[in-house]
């Protein structure tokens, strides 16, 4: 994929846990990964989740963008419809957390891995 394309948001997304789909049926599968390997797709991971934790807020931008032109919530009151675009919201600023929380953790874990390795 051309990272220039105009691929739909959705679509990257979907790419995205394709692959990881992907690496876990792989790792399933029982293929074998050296020391540096794994330490190497941790970290990847942990880029992931911290990329993962940058897009949700702007996720929640486009959300009020759209209420805001009127392309959602058409059938609600202004009430109703902005509560639950806080909901939305809510739930994103939970997932950004918790990304932000596997990312965190996932250093932690390549740096004890690199302590293990060196030993």
């Amino acid at each position: 994929m051309r990272p220039n394309a105009k691929v739909p948001p959705y679509l990257l997304a979907a790419q995205a846990g394709s692959v990881v789909r992907h690496l876990f049926s792989r790792l399933r599968a029982g293929e074998s990964v050296s020391p540096a390997d794994l330490s190497r797709t941790i970290g990847a991971l942990q880029q992931l989740a911290g990329d993962l934790a940058h897009v949700l807020p702007s996720l929640q931008g486009q959300l009020e963008e759209n209420l805001l032109a009127g392309r959602i919530g058409a059938g609600d009151t202004a009430g109703e419809a902005w509560d639950k675009v806080a909901d939305v919201g809510h739930a994103l600023a939970q997932a950004q957390a918790n990304s932000l929380v596997m990312a965190t953790e996932l250093r932690a874990s390549q740096r004890v891995l690199g302590e293990l390795t060196s030993s």
